[in-house]
């Protein structure tokens, strides 16, 4: 009789099994918090007012004025946006090569599957899932 012989790997190494690429999973280890210092770099990326950026988090101006004067950074599912945006903006850059022109291609409503994606798609999880595939085919020249 045949006898499997299996090592579990090295106390400390993780096993790296994925089942499907994906654009948007989240790289780094600590993503409960999302710095100011990292949202301000992620304003020059995606050219938004600062209106828009409370619209796309779910929050009122005055509380976004006062993360940003307090300093204080974001947490929860508001740094899980922050980060799955920062992402996306990446690949976008990516694509279009400047901020300005990932501006306006976000703020055109584009019609992908059947599903009209316009700026408010950016407001949940979903939607920027969304924007980041169509970014994706877009980079490796496949339009839908």
């Amino acid at each position: 009789m045949k006898v499997i012989q299996y090592e579990m790997p090295a106390k400390g190494k993780a096993l790296a099994i994925v089942s499907e690429p994906e654009v948007l999973y989240l790289t780094q280890e600590k993503s409960d918090t999302f710095t100011i210092e990292s949202f301000q770099k992620l304003s020059q990326k995606l050219l938004f007012t600062q209106l828009e950026w409370a619209d796309i988090l779910h929050i009122s101006d005055r509380t976004l004025q006062r993360y940003l004067k307090e300093n204080k950074p974001f947490e929860g599912l508001f740094a899980e946006h922050l980060y799955q945006l920062d992402n996306m903006s990446d690949l976008g850059l990516i694509v279009f090569s400047n901020a300005k022109n990932l501006e306006e291609w976000l703020r055109k409503p584009k019609n992908v599957l059947g599903k009209v994606l316009d700026f408010s798609t950016l407001q949940s999880f979903w939607g920027v899932k969304l924007i980041g595939n169509e970014l994706g085919r877009m980079e490796h020249g496949v339009y839908i």
